[in-house]
């Protein structure tokens, strides 16, 4: 699997948005940040004042906070380890026939294809694939149809949100699942 270009790095009309939920276990607080062409900072300010007045002093005492070299070392840490499971997880995924055509770079998800399996197991869609592995392996994988339209029926979503422990479960159960 290759990783995926940033859309900023293709074209500079990209509008990216991000919050703090992920980035720094902010989630609830409704706080976050975008980068835009500079041609369009007026209008998005101005759009923001009518959208709403301002996060509560509160929020953005500790969204400051997040930028302390501690808070910076904190995210680092979190970062690595999503990346250790993600480096223990793809390879095992790609062992069993699950293909990972693009490296997860910036998320904990992996989309794989299962049309492989799928076409072993004698099931039609990534919806029954997921159905299947969830009753006889006890694990739980989202079916391409809940992401787009575009070949969905040949992927699913894993997480390699939870810890290592569960992931080495999963890997395990899954095996198993697929021989």
């Amino acid at each position: 699997a290759q990783f995926g270009q940033s859309a900023l790095a293709l074209d500079d009309s990209v509008i990216s948005i991000n919050s703090f939920s992920k980035y720094f276990n902010m989630t609830g607080w409704r706080l976050g940040w975008m980068v835009v062409p500079d041609a369009l900072v007026d209008v998005i300010e101005r759009l923001a004042q009518n959208l709403f007045i301002c996060p509560s002093t509160l929020a953005q005492h500790a969204a400051l906070a997040c930028f302390e070299p501690e808070s910076l070392a904190l995210y680092e840490q979190r970062r690595a380890e999503f990346q250790r499971r993600r480096d223990f997880f793809i390879p095992a995924l790609h062992a069993m026939g699950l293909q990972v055509p693009v490296m997860p770079d910036g998320a904990f998800y992996a989309w794989a294809d299962c049309s492989e399996a799928c076409a072993k197991l004698g099931l039609q869609s990534s919806w029954e694939f997921a159905f299947d592995i969830m009753q006889r392996a006890h694990v739980a994988i989202t079916p391409g149809r809940d992401f787009g339209t575009d070949q969905t029926q040949r992927f699913v979503r894993f997480s390699t949100a939870s810890s290592m422990a569960n992931l080495q479960t999963a890997v395990e159960r899954l095996q198993i699942a697929l021989r």
